[in-house]
């Protein structure tokens, strides 16, 4: 099994990321359950949508696979870092934050693709360290720079949602403090 070490760090280090799923060409239902054994707690904003939604797979808002919590918005994911903050947790947060609607890519397109490059691969005996370069290469070629797209607007709303969420914290901690003050 080929583990990244961002996922194991995840797991002993009391930190909040904020991404746009997981490279869609891993397995994203094992990569979540790796998450959960580590003790991450996984949320996916909801990005105005209602009811469950999926995990994202970078490239494209949904996966096929139900992320594992519904996160509203800034003030949600912002109430959650603070609740686990009170708790001697040494563990992490991931909240995903599907790339915006106008640079998606539609699933069905990108999991072609990818299955393709993933085959490409194999094929030439790519494999190692070696291995998601060329993937990643080959999806921007096959992509016709579509995954570039997107991959620029995740990157930027990624930034984005972060920012939102960091003054939502301060907000949120000024508020209890000014509360037990007074």
């Amino acid at each position: 099994m080929d583990i990244s070490a961002d996922l194991t760090e995840l797991g002993r280090t009391p930190v909040t990321v904020i991404s746009s799923g997981c490279k869609s060409f891993l397995d994203i239902p094992r990569t979540l359950e790796y998450l959960e054994t580590q003790g991450v707690g996984v949320g996916t904003f909801a990005d105005g949508r209602t009811g469950d939604v999926e995990f994202p797979s970078f490239f494209s808002r949904d996966s096929g696979v139900k992320s594992p919590r519904v996160i509203q918005d800034e003030a949600d994911a912002a109430a959650i870092v603070y609740a686990q903050s009170q708790f001697s947790l040494t563990s992490g947060l991931h909240f995903a934050n599907p790339v915006p609607a106008d640079a998606a890519m539609k699933r069905e397109d990108i999991d072609n693709i990818i299955e393709q490059a993933v085959k490409e691969a194999e094929q030439q005996g790519i494999g190692g360290a070696a291995n998601t370069p060329y993937i990643l290469n080959r999806i921007k070629e096959l992509s016709n720079g579509a995954s570039v797209v997107a991959n620029k607007a995740l990157i930027s709303s990624n930034v984005v949602r972060g920012t939102k969420v960091a003054v939502e914290l301060e907000k949120l901690e000024r508020r209890l403090k000014a509360s037990a003050e007074g």
